[in-house]
């Protein structure tokens, strides 16, 4: 079976909470950046929803805040705000999904357009060892504040599944994808067992059309 994957979005699939928004919501708790920062956020997360936001651009500007900063700081505040924001919010249901599909033998997989510290604590929770995520840019220890595209975003996630699924020896259609986005189309249609998890409208109605199923979680907490 160790030819079958199975592939998890991040936010709204194994949490119910917006890991960007929250790091911004922690960030801005313990000072580190201005109340006009969240505000903007809040708005822009909400563009992103109705497919209004250059994502790219997006992106780019939020990880240029963070240019000089070293992996051991922002794997910190990434541990700090975990602990403190995230890991209360994991759904139960994603949990036992997710042993049920090591029971199975399946090779799972946090697949994200988040960066690298940002997913790397949910791994380390749900022991998960396969992070597919957006790469962002280092020198010497530091963020440069630029990210190293594609994206794992739209098309960018299919890219990174089918190199990542060709380097493993996995077979695409034997496999399995969750998230909860259109966005996530491509991917979707590109895996034996696409499921819509806790789906937006639109994925909602593309997975009536394509007769995929359909799971909502409810929000019971996998961790105190």
């Amino acid at each position: 079976m160790q030819d079958i994957a199975a592939f998890f979005d991040m936010d709204h699939t194994i949490t119910w909470e917006n890991s960007g928004l929250s790091s911004v919501r922690f960030a801005r708790r313990h000072g580190l950046i201005p109340l006009s920062h969240v505000l903007k956020s809040i708005f822009k997360i909400a563009l992103y929803r109705f497919s209004l936001l250059d994502i790219e651009q997006w992106y780019e500007k939020n990880m240029g805040m963070l240019s000089g900063v070293t992996l051991d700081e922002i794997g910190h505040f990434s541990d700090l705000w975990f602990h403190a924001m995230i890991r209360k919010t994991i759904y139960e249901e994603a949990a036992l999904l997710i042993r049920d599909h090591v029971a199975r033998g399946h090779r799972l997989v946090i697949i994200s357009n988040s960066p690298p510290f940002f997913v790397l604590p949910m791994a380390r929770t749900l022991d998960i060892t396969d992070v597919l995520c957006t790469q962002v840019e280092v020198m010497d220890g530091k963020l440069t504040g630029k990210i190293i595209k594609p994206l794992c975003y739209g098309k960018g996630k299919l890219t990174y599944a089918r190199s990542w699924a060709q380097e493993h020896g996995i077979d695409l259609l034997k496999s399995y994808f969750y998230t909860d986005s259109f966005f996530d189309i491509d991917l979707m249609q590109a895996v034996g067992h696409p499921v819509a998890t806790n789906p937006d409208m639109k994925l909602r109605k593309a997975a009536q059309k394509n007769s995929w199923p359909i799971m909502s979680f409810s929000r019971r907490a996998a961790f105190e």
